[in-house]
């Protein structure tokens, strides 16, 4: 009997494609987690705990190890940022921007980062053979992914707005990958975390102006 959380089980099929019950869960949640993320709403935490638990399992399987590490790191963050919005009240907080040279170091660091990770990720399969019986898919570019998500995540914990502009590279460049590796299911959805994203980029780019005009004022 298939497992559950296999992607090998399927829970519908829309134009031909076998969507699988971890990867509907997934997506959903993600897709709700975004939208409140960009709406500032504290539940974007919990639900996306929900959601780096589906894509552990899913990106396991689809040999994309960078993406599998990075919903540990995520699971942890998503702990850290829930606790940080409930005792800030996110309402009452204002909204950061990083200074030049922080975007410089912030950008020489993913860039360096991205290069060891894909290098390690590369070679899991080698090492342990056990766990990963197959090579990883799209090391580099994959690791890119993780590494740009690592900081975008910190930087939305922290309420810095850049946090959406590396949302929208991570969601352009992982949307590429899903459909080449056929979950096409995840791919629309990560299409559409972009159109998210989009917004909010726009509407805290917005609220911090709003907020400089008003510091002056």
């Amino acid at each position: 009997m298939t497992s559950f959380f296999s992607i090998d089980h399927s829970f519908f099929t829309a134009l031909g494609y076998s969507v699988s019950y971890i990867e509907f869960i997934g997506t959903l949640t993600g897709l709700l987690c975004v939208w409140l993320a960009a709406r500032d709403h504290i539940f974007t935490w919990p639900v996306g705990l929900v959601n780096v638990s589906c894509f552990f399992i899913l990106f396991w399987q689809l040999q994309l190890y960078a993406d599998m590490f990075l919903q540990i790191y995520f699971f942890a963050t998503g702990v850290y940022g829930w606790i940080f919005w409930y005792r800030k009240q996110p309402e009452n907080e204002p909204i950061y921007a990083l200074g030049t040279r922080q975007r410089w170091l912030l950008g020489g660091a993913a860039i360096l980062l991205s290069g060891v990770t894909g290098f390690i990720i590369s070679r899991l399969h080698t090492w342990w053979p056990g766990i990963f019986e197959h090579p990883a898919a799209y090391p580099y570019t994959d690791s890119l992914v993780a590494v740009l998500s690592v900081i975008a995540n910190i930087l939305l914990a922290k309420r810095i707005w850049e946090n959406w502009l590396l949302w929208v590279l991570v969601d352009v460049v992982a949307t590429i990958i899903y459909f080449q590796k056929g979950v096409k299911f995840l791919g629309i959805e990560y299409f559409i975390l972009l159109i998210i994203a989009t917004l909010g980029l726009i509407k805290w780019v917005k609220a911090r102006q709003q907020q400089s005009l008003q510091a002056k004022s």
